[in-house]
């Protein structure tokens, strides 16, 4: 079962109405009409490239534009020097830039819930309490407090403890970025 474009190319004619073999190669049909095609056979085409020319028409100040856009592959240019390039790149990574600080806010907040909940303290407590309740904690369960088998399977809590301290005293102490 062909599909209706396979069925189209094989009932085209040749565009050239001397010819009536099968028109299968597309040919743009003007300067303007870029994306509209005219379809050839095989020999016809090579009459058509042959024959083609897109500037034709053009004058030699608007051929020189076209040489011009060339060069840049038709996009946008402007003199070196002229363009603020530094506002573009910032503009670009401050994108990358605002969504790592994003992440790295949620990272941080799960770390600051974890500190809070290993030291036993809710999120509105001040500096004062959270320095009094890790000397409690640290002299409870320092390594150098506990018996050797105890030291042993609470030196991770004391390590703990201390990395959650840090966490909360940095949250504290450093300013709001609001």
């Amino acid at each position: 079962m062909l599909h209706t474009n396979q069925k189209e190319k094989q009932e085209r004619i040749c565009s050239n109405p001397k010819c009536k073999e099968l028109g299968i190669y597309p040919a743009p049909k003007s300067r303007d009409k870029i994306r509209e095609y005219l379809y050839f056979c095989i020999n016809c085409i090579r009459d058509f490239n042959k024959s083609w020319n897109y500037f034709e028409g053009l004058n030699e100040q608007e051929l020189e534009v076209e040489i011009r856009k060339s060069v840049t592959w038709d996009r946008p240019s402007w003199k070196f020097g002229t363009k603020n390039i530094s506002y573009d790149f910032d503009k670009a990574f401050n994108k990358f830039e605002n969504k790592k600080n994003i992440k790295n806010k949620k990272v941080f907040n799960k770390k600051l819930e974890n500190a809070f909940r290993i030291l036993g303290l809710s999120h509105d407590t001040n500096i004062k309490e959270v320095k009094t309740k890790y000397k409690f904690l640290a002299k409870k369960w320092h390594p150098d407090v506990q018996n050797e088998t105890q030291s042993k399977n609470d030196k991770d809590k004391f390590i703990n403890i201390t990395n959650a301290y840090k966490i909360i005293l940095e949250f504290l102490t450093k300013p709001s970025k609001t």
